[in-house]
C-alpha cells in the first residue's frame, strides 16, 4: 500500500493493473473465505433443495403415488437421517400447504367418508371424556406475576411455554394444587378449556381428538351430538365433584343431550378419562341403579389405565419420568435442565390424579419379588421377572470414599457411584450384593413412596387412590360420598344389561413395567447428588432412578433402568387388556352380563419423515386417537353397529389373564 502511494503516477498504468489484479485476488479470497463460512449453511441449504424438489417431483406423480414412494424412499433415508428435524406434516400444517398422500400415510384414510358412503348415519351422540394432561388448563385468578395470562391456556398451548420461560417459579406455583386440600391454592383459580376447542389440539400440530372430530364430522356429527366433557385433569376424581360438580354436569349434559337428540349416548374416553367415567357410573348408581341402562348405549374405553401405571410410581417418589406419552409430555417439558428433581416431586404430590394412577391389586396382580403373571418364557430362563417394581441398590457412606482419592477428583459423583456398584457385581459376591440390592414388590414400593411422602401425603392417597398395601375394599375411603374413589377389582360394573362396552388400546410398543432405583441412604451421597442437580434440601428426594442399569447386568430388556414390557408405550398390557380379557366378563364384576369387547390394534407406523407421530396406524396411548381403525370403530359403535364389532386379540394377554389368581368381588 504504502509503494502504491509513494508512485501516484503509476495509478494510471502497470499500478492500475496491478491494483484490479489485487483487487481481484482481494475478492477471490473473500469469496473462499464466504464458502467457508457458509459451507454448513449451504449444505443445509442443498438438502432443503433437494427435499422441495423431491416434493415437486412426487406432486406431478401424484397419480403414481406407488411407484413414486418405491422411488423416493431411498433418496429421502439418507437426507432425513441428516435432518431429524425436519417433519413434511407439520410443516404443511404450519403453512397451509396441503402435500400429496406419500408424505402423510399410505393411503391418507378418512373413515367418516368411507363409513357415510356405506349410507350409515349418526346414531348415538358422541360425549368425550379426555384423559390426563391432554387438555387445557386456563388462568381465571392468579398472582401478579401471571396477570397477563388472564384466559389464557397455561397448560396445553404455546403461551404454556411463554408463561414458563418468562417465569419459571410462578408457572410452577399456579400449575400445584393446594399441598393439604388438592383443591386450589389461595388466589389461584385454574380451570380446564370447555367443549370441543379443549380436546381437539394439545397445542396447535400436535391432534388429540381432532381427528375423532374430522372423521365423526365427515359422517354427519357436529356439535350439537359430538360433545367434549373436559375437566381439570390435575384434581383427584373426589375433588372434581367437590370443587366442579364435574358428575353432577356430567349427568345433566348426558340427561339434555338424550332427550335433544332422542338416542341413549355414546361415552367415548381415553386414558384416565377411563377412571373417571368408570368412577361417575359407580357415583350415579348408587342413587339411582338403573340409570346407566336407561341413559348409555355403549361406553368405549380407550387406552385406560384401569389397573393404574407404573409410571405414576417414579413420578412421585422421585419426580422422574421418562419421554412416553401422557407422562412423558411432562417429563419432557420438565427436564432436569429446567426443573430440578425435588421441585418436580413438590408439584406430582400435589396432583390427585397421579395418585389414581397408582398400581392396583397388589401382587396377585403385579408380581411378586420372582414372579408376575405377564413373564414371557425368554425371562423366566434368565430367571428375571416384572415383580419386583422397584430393585433398590443402597448407596451408604462409603460408596462416595473414592471419589475423595486425588486420581479420582475428576469423576463426578454418579461415576462414582457406578464405579462402586460396578466393581461389587464384578466380585460376583452373593452376600455382598444381598446388603445393598433389595427387591420390592408392588405392596413393598407402595410403602416405600408413602413413608417418603410422608403421613399427609398417605392419607391423600387413601382417600384419592385405589391402591392399598394392605387390603383391597369397593371404596377406599369410607367417608363422604365426595371421598369415594372406587376399585376396579372389587366393584362390579353397573346394572346395564343393554349396555355395550368396548376396551380399545394399542400393543407393540416398549412400556415401563419395573425400575432400578438408588438409594441414597447417606447424606453424603444425599448432598453431591443434589449439588451436581441444582436440587435443594428444603424438599428432599433420596431416591433417584438408577440410569446406568442395563440389560448386561441384570437380564432381560433393560436400558436407563427401566424394564419394559408389552403396552402402547405408557400403560402396560397387563393394565389395559387383563380386566376386560377376564374379570369384567365374569359374574362377581359384570352382575348383569353386559356385552365386554376387547379389540387390539398392533403398533404400524409409518416412516419418521411422513409422520413424526406414526400416522394412520400408531398405537402409541395419545396417537392411538388418530388410529383409522380406532376411528373406524368408534363411528360403528355410534351409527349403531357395534354389535358388529367383535374381539380382536393379537397380543398374549389371555396367557396374562388365565395366570392371575384373584378374589374379586365387591365386599
Amino acid at each position: 500500500m504504502n509503494r502504491r502511494k509513494g508512485n501516484g503516477k503509476e495509478s494510471d498504468g502497470k499500478g492500475a493493473e496491478d491494483d484490479t489484479q489485487r483487487k481481484g485476488s482481494t475478492n477471490s479470497k473473500a469469496q473462499e473465505k464466504g464458502k467457508a463460512k457458509h459451507a454448513k449453511k449451504g449444505g443445509a441449504k442443498r438438502r432443503w433443495a433437494i427435499v422441495m424438489a423431491i416434493i415437486a417431483v412426487t406432486w406431478g406423480l401424484y397419480h403414481r403415488r406407488q411407484q413414486v414412494r418405491v422411488a423416493v424412499e431411498p433418496i429421502l433415508d439418507p437426507l432425513i437421517s441428516n435432518m431429524p428435524e425436519f417433519n413434511f406434516t407439520e410443516f404443511a400444517g404450519r403453512h397451509g400447504i396441503t402435500l400429496p398422500d406419500v408424505f402423510q400415510s399410505e393411503e391418507a384414510p378418512r373413515p367418516g367418508r368411507e363409513l357415510a358412503q356405506k349410507g350409515w348415519k349418526p346414531k348415538h351422540p358422541i360425549i368425550i371424556v379426555p384423559g390426563f394432561v391432554t387438555s387445557g388448563l386456563e388462568l381465571w385468578a392468579g398472582k401478579p406475576c401471571a396477570a397477563r395470562y388472564f384466559r389464557q391456556r397455561i397448560w396445553g398451548s404455546l403461551s404454556m411455554t411463554q408463561s414458563f420461560m418468562g417465569d419459571k417459579a410462578c408457572w410452577l406455583e399456579h400449575m400445584a394444587l393446594d399441598n393439604n386440600t388438592g383443591l386450589d391454592p389461595e388466589g389461584v383459580r385454574l380451570r380446564a378449556s370447555e367443549g370441543l376447542l379443549g380436546v381437539d389440539y394439545f397445542f396447535p400440530g400436535y391432534a388429540v381428538w381432532a381427528k375423532l372430530i374430522e372423521a365423526a364430522a365427515d359422517m354427519g356429527y357436529e356439535t350439537n351430538n359430538l360433545i367434549g366433557e373436559t375437566y381439570d385433569w390435575r384434581l383427584s376424581v373426589p375433588n372434581m365433584e367437590t370443587r366442579d360438580k364435574y358428575f353432577t354436569r356430567l349427568k345433566w349434559r348426558i340427561e339434555l343431550t338424550m332427550k335433544t337428540e332422542g338416542e341413549k349416548v355414546l361415552v367415548a374416553s381415553h386414558s384416565w378419562g377411563d377412571n373417571v367415567f368408570r368412577n361417575f357410573m359407580v357415583w350415579i348408581g348408587e342413587d339411582d341403579p338403573d340409570w346407566i341402562e336407561n341413559h348409555i348405549a355403549a361406553y368405549v374405553n380407550i387406552a385406560g389405565p384401569v389397573l393404574g401405571v407404573s409410571k405414576s410410581m417414579t413420578s412421585l417418589l422421585s419426580g422422574e419420568t421418562r419421554d412416553t406419552a401422557e407422562l412423558g409430555l411432562i417429563g419432557a417439558f420438565l427436564s432436569d435442565n429446567l426443573v430440578p428433581r425435588n421441585e418436580r416431586v413438590k408439584l406430582f404430590r400435589t396432583w390427585g390424579s397421579a395418585m389414581g394412577m397408582l398400581p392396583v391389586g397388589g401382587p396377585d396382580i403385579w408380581g411378586n419379588t420372582t414372579w408376575a403373571p405377564d413373564d414371557t418364557p425368554e425371562m423366566t430362563k434368565q430367571n428375571v421377572s416384572f415383580g419386583p417394581l422397584i430393585t433398590e441398590t443402597l448407596i451408604p457412606e462409603q460408596a462416595d470414599e473414592d471419589e475423595d482419592k486425588p486420581n479420582e477428583e475428576h469423576k463426578s459423583f454418579a461415576e462414582s457411584v457406578h464405579t462402586w456398584v460396578s466393581n461389587i457385581f464384578d466380585r460376583g459376591n452373593k452376600t455382598e450384593i444381598e446388603k445393598i440390592v433389595k427387591k420390592h414388590d408392588v405392596d413393598s414400593a407402595v410403602r416405600i413412596l408413602l413413608r417418603n411422602g410422608g403421613s399427609s401425603f398417605e392419607e391423600k392417597v387413601i382417600k384419592w387412590g385405589a391402591v392399598h398395601a394392605d387390603e383391597r375394599s369397593c371404596k377406599a375411603s369410607k367417608g363422604s360420598p365426595e371421598e369415594y374413589y372406587y376399585n376396579p377389582l372389587k366393584c362390579p360394573l353397573p346394572k346395564a344389561p343393554s349396555m355395550q362396552f368396548f376396551c380399545l388400546y394399542g400393543i407393540g410398543l416398549p412400556t415401563e413395567r419395573s425400575y432400578y432405583y438408588l438409594n441414597l441412604e447417606s447424606d453424603k451421597a444425599m448432598r453431591k447428588s443434589e449439588e451436581e442437580s441444582e436440587t435443594h434440601q428444603q424438599y428432599e428426594v433420596r431416591w433417584k432412578m438408577d440410569k446406568d442399569a442395563s440389560g448386561e447386568r441384570h437380564g432381560g430388556e433393560i436400558s436407563y433402568g427401566v424394564r419394559t414390557s408389552d403396552g402402547d408405550g405408557t400403560v402396560p398390557l397387563i393394565s389395559t387388556g387383563v380386566m376386560c380379557q377376564k374379570h369384567w366378563r365374569e359374574k362377581q364384576l359384570n352382575p348383569s352380563g353386559l356385552r365386554v369387547v376387547s379389540r387390539e390394534y398392533p403398533h404400524e407406523p409409518v416412516a419418521a419423515y411422513k409422520d413424526l407421530r406414526g400416522g394412520p396406524r400408531s398405537a402409541d396411548h395419545v396417537d392411538i386417537l388418530g388410529h383409522m381403525d380406532v376411528l373406524s370403530d368408534i363411528l360403528t359403535i355410534a351409527s349403531g353397529h357395534g354389535d358388529q364389532l367383535e374381539d380382536k386379540i393379537i397380543s398374549d394377554v389371555k396367557r396374562i389373564a388365565d395366570n392371575i389368581k384373584l378374589d374379586v368381588g365387591c365386599d
